[in-house]
């Protein structure tokens, strides 16, 4: 199967699932929305799809860029992108297998679920997996899954090399009006490209490490990568077993040929430094004058809106900072007359344990791109009335408490107020995401503090809810006092200057 030429994306459209090839997509013959049983493999097909697309087409400038997401290509500007590169993505080549090495050395093969991140780890309770879910896959699933690990899944653990992006990276993709819009607006011209990687020229004409292989033991700089190589980086080797003729896919339902199992084998080799992914923000702090820069991840069950500042807002001083993902810094110089859509996902994980997988829609209101700050006022809103009922809950459970600094009293003090702030997150989510869609970025007082009045309701709500069944007893009495003291303190702390007058 070869991703070029074949029908492997999966698409619903009025109702009716097919699957189409990329030309069909990408020249306007078929068009529909990505539809897989899974969400992780919902945003990692179109990943790859938008991979496949920079690899074959990288525009010159915005005008360009501007043209391929308005006009479908011809067959022709097509066949010709594909000539030199059909042996990347052919899924059973002889010698270079897509995302694969031939002749892994491994003892006995390997089942295809393990390909599926979180449903072989003992976790799959956590996503309400049917038996048999990663049994066997078609052609196109499998691509799927080789490339999910290869660049968001935790790495298999056991000195097996994670991705680019370290483990379980956050990954933000723009939304256009189909999928096929979609593909471009997450594709770097040479201009920008060349300004997020300065050896982008010097690099162009590298392959996919699967392709031409790295060295064991090897240690290279990250700027020793250029962008397809690195879209396409397999950190593993990893080897699929022939197809069976005929089956049914276990991921999509199709029936046609499927794969069964696979070989892998540890790799090893260092890269330095961070090589800049498209599709990913990075973080950085300076230390001892060293810059040590990161991809941000999900590591606590704190909702994705409390990220969205750092995944879309640049912010740099000496001692650290912030750059949104490329694809974001490219929209802001063309994208700003208009709200923009972002999907937005990626993994929880415990080393080599997926314990929880995201897949999000945001929209930002006009003028995001040049209000960074009021971006980060909304979310330093939402967590600030977070942390106040938090705060007075805290004081409440440890007034009530014999022992309150007693293991078992922290665990429970915690267990408690994780309880509640979970109930908070919950009940104001579609509220921030509301005030991110229609915010007035350029006049937001008026927007804020409506939020700050609906959140300060929440919390007051929250905490009687909380409180109310313990009102009765005498010796309770006084911690309660004190926490709803420490609450309206936190509360009126909040009020913008002029309503504390």
């Amino acid at each position: 199967m070869n991703l070029l030429t074949d029908a492997w994306i999966p698409v619903q459209q009025q109702g009716s699932y097919q699957k189409i090839g990329l030309q069909q997509l990408l020249c306007g013959e078929a068009s529909g929305e990505l539809c897989l049983p899974r969400d992780d493999m919902e945003l990692a097909g179109l990943q790859l799809l938008c991979a496949i697309t920079q690899v074959l087409f990288t525009p010159k400038d915005k005008k360009e860029l501007g043209r391929f997401v308005q006009q479908p290509l011809t067959p022709e500007n097509y066949a010709e992108a594909c000539k030199s590169k059909m042996d990347w993505f052919d899924l059973d080549h002889p010698q270079t297998p897509f995302m694969q090495i031939r002749g892994v050395d491994a003892k006995e093969p390997t089942p295809m679920d393990k390909l599926l991140a979180g449903v072989a780890d003992g976790t799959n309770k956590t996503f309400v997996n049917p038996p048999g879910l990663g049994e066997a896959l078609c052609g196109g699933c499998a691509a799927i899954a080789l490339f999910n690990v290869a660049n968001n899944a935790p790495s298999m653990g056991g000195g097996f090399k994670g991705s680019l992006r370290g483990s379980t990276p956050i990954t933000v993709l723009i939304k256009g009006n189909d999928l096929r819009q979609t593909l471009w607006l997450n594709v770097l011209t040479e201009e920008t490209a060349e300004s997020v990687m300065p050896w982008y020229q010097a690099t162009n004409n590298q392959r996919p490490n699967y392709l031409d292989t790295v060295k064991a033991g090897d240690k290279f700089p990250a700027s020793a990568i250029g962008l397809a190589r690195g879209l396409l980086w397999q950190p593993a080797h990893f080897e699929l077993l022939p197809a069976q003729k005929t089956g049914i896919c276990s991921c999509c339902g199709c029936d046609e040929p499927v794969y069964r199992g696979f070989k892998k084998a540890k790799f090893n080799y260092t890269v330095e430094g961070v090589w800049p992914h498209p599709l990913s923000s990075r973080t950085f702090t300076v230390k001892k004058g060293e810059k040590e820069e990161r991809f941000p991840s999900f590591t606590t069950t704190a909702p994705t809106w409390t990220h969205l500042s750092k995944l879309v807002v640049d912010q740099l001083d000496d001692k650290q900072g912030q750059q949104a993902a490329p694809v974001l810094q490219q929209a802001r110089t063309f994208m700003t007359a208009n709200k923009i859509q972002l999907i937005i996902g990626g993994y929880r994980n415990n080393q080599a344990t997926v314990l929880e997988r995201r897949h999000e829609f945001f929209s930002l209101a006009q003028g995001w791109a040049e209000h960074g700050l009021v971006i980060h006022k909304i979310i330093e809103g939402g967590l600030a009335y977070k942390t106040a009922l938090r705060k007075s809950l805290f004081t409440f459970v440890s007034g009530a408490l014999v022992n309150p600094g007693s293991k078992s009293s922290r665990d429970k003090i915690s267990e408690i107020c994780g309880c509640i702030e979970a109930v908070y997150y919950q009940q104001t989510e579609h509220l921030l995401h509301q005030v991110f869609a229609e915010v007035k970025f350029a006049a937001p007082d008026s927007t804020l503090q409506a939020l700050n009045r609906k959140l300060k309701t929440v919390v007051i709500d929250l905490f009687e809810q909380a409180t109310t069944p313990y009102r009765q007893e005498p010796k309770m009495l006084k911690a309660l006092a004190l926490a709803r003291r420490s609450l309206h303190k936190s509360l009126k702390e909040l009020e913008p200057e002029g309503a504390k007058a």
